[in-house]
């Protein structure tokens, strides 16, 4: 009986401590380049003192317009990104400006900013998303955007979000699993 407690704990300490290292929990940083997904499962440590030394893509667009979506949109994913739903819905109505002759964005810019609570907005980020892409394709003059994955987001189904930067920084989580996620593709 005492033997089959003892292995029962065990097996419970192995099995916690494998749901802590999981995708976002792991504090140490690999050194692995040649890891598929390097950029993936890590946790923020040092990084939010060292955001300010990423290297972001300056995206230049051929209009105006879409130039304003971007920006508008960037906006959104870094609130979500620090979780502060009050800015997210600032910068979703500064969206839904921005967005007037594209229906599909301003309508999800206008229900995102019509809520306070962060993980709705984080849905609606995830529609936003899917309707950014083909403002996005087709419009860059110059510069990069890196169409982002974290494959935790929405319990396990995955979902993607724009960056100017290659480094992950995970709207779907925000300081939970900063760094959850992978470039998946490039726009240019």
């Amino acid at each position: 009986m005492k033997r089959n407690l003892r292995s029962l704990i065990t097996m419970s300490v192995i099995a916690g401590s494998l749901v802590l290292t999981s995708c976002g929990d792991n504090k140490k940083e690999k050194d692995d380049a040649s890891a598929p997904m390097q950029h993936e499962m890590h946790q923020e440590s040092e990084d939010m003192a060292h955001a300010e030394e990423t290297e972001k893509s300056v995206t230049e667009f051929k209009d105006e317009e879409s130039q304003k979506l971007f920006d508008a949109y960037l906006a959104v994913k870094n609130a979500l990104v620090q979780t502060d739903a009050e800015a997210a819905k600032s910068a979703a109505a500064e969206l839904k400006s921005a967005a007037a002759g594209n229906e599909e964005i301003a309508s999800v810019a206008q229900q995102m900013a019509e809520t306070a609570d962060v993980n709705k907005q984080r849905e609606l980020f995830s529609e936003l998303t899917k309707s950014m892409e083909p403002v996005l394709k087709g419009s860059i003059s110059g510069g990069k955007i890196y169409k982002q994955y974290c494959p935790m987001a929405f319990e396990g189904k995955g979902d993607y979000w724009y960056s100017d930067s290659d480094q992950i920084r995970n709207p779907y989580f925000g300081d939970k699993m900063l760094k959850c996620g992978r470039v998946e593709d490039t726009i240019m």
